[in-house]
């Protein structure tokens, strides 16, 4: 088994380990292609704290190599499969009356459970999704992203014709909104990325707002004819703090702060309580892969455009280091696994 393993920030080593042996309820998958994204690149730069050595990758497609037990297993060798990044502990109270998407010990390959990036891993049996013939391991390695924001559509409980801001400096934005219009609302996308801006107007994303440009209070109180938006959502690994999503709330609006951050802000609790608002977090995609699945396969949320470069598995000491935040903020890198 070959491992990269981040020895410390910016410094990569390749290890190669003997093949493990399965246990019951787990199988093992040949990695074919890992997705390489800004958040994995600040894992890479150190940005937030963490023990050493660590595995990068959150979210990779491979094969299955070998299962346990044949007889009881659903899938069988050379299936191509997802794998869901997120860990639960089965243990807390939320995991125990089955609301996994809210477990209090949940782990996520990659940013604080050990990754992906990797030619062979043991997952657990529910943590592997198969693939459809017509759905290829580039756009596959999307679903956790897809996942994620079919969960903060769930979370907002969208009307029908409701504006929604999505305030957003990644691409992860452009898949929202794509989900918002599919669910028949009105999707306003804020971003200080133009080259993100003309993606979302190629997409079909008819509100798309330059936050450096304009105004953005006075866009969204013209779009919406003064009503401004009863559901906000800022991506927290956004160039946006808290403050910048009050002047879009509406009065009693709700507030999604979407993914995660380390960054640090101050919340006006004179906003907060004036207008009434309700703001909470949606962290992960639990629960949602069958579905985005189904979604990429039709074709309602379209990641061709959100797909970059390609690299070597052999090559990733090297071009890692060239890699910049700017440019994974709207195209990911594809690690092709020898």
């Amino acid at each position: 088994m070959k491992i990269w393993k981040l020895q410390s920030p910016k410094t990569l080593a390749l290890e190669e380990n003997s093949p493990t042996s399965l246990e019951e309820g787990v199988v093992k998958v040949k990695i074919e292609e890992v997705l390489f994204s800004s958040s994995d690149l600040d894992v890479f730069n150190g940005e937030s704290k963490r023990s050493y050595p660590f595995v990068m990758g959150r979210n990779a497609v491979g094969v299955v190599s070998q299962v346990f037990d044949k007889e009881k297993t659903r899938l069988k060798k050379m299936d191509r499969v997802a794998i869901e990044p997120y860990v639960v502990c089965n243990r807390c109270t939320e995991c125990l009356q089955g609301d996994y998407q809210k477990c209090s010990e949940l782990k996520y390959m990659g940013q604080n459970s050990e990754g992906l990036l990797r030619n062979f891993v043991d997952v657990p049996l529910d943590q592997v999704h198969l693939l459809p013939d017509n759905l290829s391991n580039e756009k596959a390695l999307f679903v956790s992203y897809v996942a994620f924001c079919l969960n903060i559509v769930d979370a907002l409980d969208i009307e029908k014709g409701r504006h929604v801001a999505i305030f957003a400096s990644t691409k992860t934005g452009l898949i929202l909104a794509q989900l918002i219009a599919y669910y028949q609302a009105v999707p306003i996308l804020v971003s200080n990325n133009e080259e993100l801006l003309e993606s979302a107007r190629q997409l079909g994303v008819y509100y798309c707002i330059n936050s450096t440009e304009v105004n953005v209070e006075n866009e969204i109180l013209t779009t919406t004819g003064g009503r401004l938006c009863h559901e906000v959502v800022l991506f927290c690994e956004s160039e946006f703090s808290v403050k910048d999503v009050y002047s879009a709330a509406s009065v009693n609006a709700d507030i999604c702060l979407a993914g995660v951050s380390h960054k640090e802000s101050k919340l006006s609790l004179a906003q907060i309580t004036q207008k009434q608002l309700n703001i909470f977090g949606v962290y992960n995609g639990v629960g949602s892969f069958s579905t985005a699945i189904n979604l990429l396969v039709t074709g309602t949320v379209q990641v061709d455009s959100l797909i970059g470069e390609t690299v070597s598995f052999n090559a990733v000491d090297k071009a890692l280091p060239k890699l910049k935040s700017t440019d994974l903020a709207l195209k990911s890198t594809v690690i092709k696994v020898d």
